[in-house]
């Protein structure tokens, strides 16, 4: 819309300068002063086009690396939750995380069997009859999260995509909600590292701001762009 206001404007200047402002002059110099005209008129042209295409490749690659970097997040939260569970609290910084997943193993609890109606709410009855079977297996990290790019996630886990080797800030603690203790974990990135290279002037994005999963202040495990 703004290219064709400029070409319509353009027009209608160059359609009255050359009717009523240069009519004196010869038609040699008229056809020149047209000319460049037209000149710069397709100059403006393209400047208009091109600060439109560079608005558009900009808005798709902020939106491609708030995708990736939000899934690395996610990453970080589904080891977390894994590490929780076997140690009984959080990960505070990453060489415990990557110990954990590259060295230990998840406790998966199966069963065997159906528990009858008559038996409702007696589960432990049910298994001392041998009705069902409740028992547990040990099986390393890697077989159960990543399975198909453990090694992949795994290396590049604590780095902020597109940051140049910057990483993510993770800490972890306990807070109290209604008198209970309760573990919580927080992992972040500014966005000024995860926009690296990017000229976001006049864009309206507040780069000291962060994208984070999980918090200090608050028992969850989801990411604040939800």
């Amino acid at each position: 819309m703004g290219l064709l206001i400029i070409i319509i404007l353009s027009a209608v200047a160059l359609y009255f300068l050359s009717k009523y402002v240069l009519v004196g002059l010869s038609p040699m110099i008229l056809n020149i002063v047209k000319i460049v005209f037209v000149v710069l008129i397709a100059i403006a042209a393209y400047m208009n086009y091109n600060s439109i295409q560079s608005k558009i490749e900009l808005t798709a690659e902020i939106k491609k690396r708030n995708h990736v970097v939000q899934e690395r997040l996610e990453q970080i939260r589904d080891a977390q939750v894994e590490y929780k569970k076997i140690r009984g609290e959080y990960a505070s910084n990453f060489t415990q995380l990557i110990d954990f997943l590259t060295n230990d193993s998840l406790i998966i609890i199966y069963s065997k069997g159906n528990l009858p109606d008559s038996l409702i709410g007696q589960e432990s009855k049910a298994i001392a009859l041998g009705i069902i079977i409740r028992d547990t297996t040990k099986i390393p990290v890697r077989e159960e999260l990543f399975k198909e790019n453990f090694d992949k996630v795994v290396s590049k886990i604590n780095l902020i995509p597109f940051a140049e080797g910057k990483e993510f800030e993770m800490a972890s603690g306990e807070i109290e909600k209604g008198k209970v203790k309760v573990k919580v974990f927080e992992v972040k990135a500014a966005y000024k590292d995860v926009y690296t290279g990017l000229d976001l002037k006049n864009e309206g994005v507040d780069l000291d701001a962060f994208v984070a999963v999980g918090s200090m202040e608050e028992s969850t495990t989801n990411g604040n762009w939800k």
